[in-house]
């Protein structure tokens, strides 16, 4: 199995990538144009950091203008499918917390990169272990909130963070109503994440 398959996106598509990142980085700034719209960057992630709950996300405007410009005619994703909704809105949450838009590795793997000038990971691999059992959307999203502040400055992987999501949120579903796994191990979240978080060669110290 190569690396280039495992860092390879399941949900998202390229064409989502640029819109995730567009919208990401008018969170940072207080005027910015964002698919067609001219909008407060900062005010909407002040408002989505604010939110306490997980459902009260589609409320607020940070997510119904980046839904508007992920779910149009010619996206695979659709605002008909609960599924999309509702890890759009766990990404809109848990992305608002992020400092910095870091590419240079999968998000899992950020996630052991170790604290610089220290011997610890960002997060343990208790806290990971703990991240990749949780029981709903709600516990997973808290979690990742933790986990992204965590990295601070450092910054984390936005869109191999969304892609992520929308395929924990998937799997949850399936989970929900007894429907098997995928087959192919390599695309279900957990063998993923494993993966890449076990790709640095370095063992946390809890």
């Amino acid at each position: 199995m190569s690396e280039s398959f495992i860092k390879k996106s399941i949900i998202l598509k390229e064409n989502h990538k640029k819109i995730i990142d567009d919208w990401f980085s008018m969170l940072q700034q207080r005027l910015c144009g964002f698919n067609g719209g001219t909008y407060n960057g900062r005010q909407l992630r002040a408002e989505l950091r604010r939110t306490t709950l997980l459902h009260e996300i589609i409320l607020q405007e940070g997510y119904v203008i980046l839904k508007d410009a992920l779910f149009d005619k010619n996206s695979t994703l659709s605002s008909n499918n609960p599924i999309h909704l509702q890890a759009l809105a766990c990404f809109t949450w848990v992305a608002s917390f992020a400092s910095a838009n870091n590419g240079n590795a999968p998000f899992a793997t950020q996630l052991s990169e170790k604290v610089k000038g220290g011997e610890r990971n960002f997060l343990s691999r208790l806290r990971f272990e703990q991240l990749l059992a949780s029981e709903t959307n709600e516990e997973f999203c808290r979690l990742l909130i933790r986990a992204v502040k965590m990295r601070g400055e450092n910054g984390v992987n936005i869109f191999s963070l969304a892609d992520g999501i929308f395929l924990w949120v998937e799997e949850w579903h399936e989970r929900q109503q007894n429907l098997s796994f995928n087959s192919d191990p390599f695309k279900r979240l957990s063998v993923r994440w494993a993966m890449d978080y076990n790709s640095t060669k370095k063992i946390s110290k809890e």
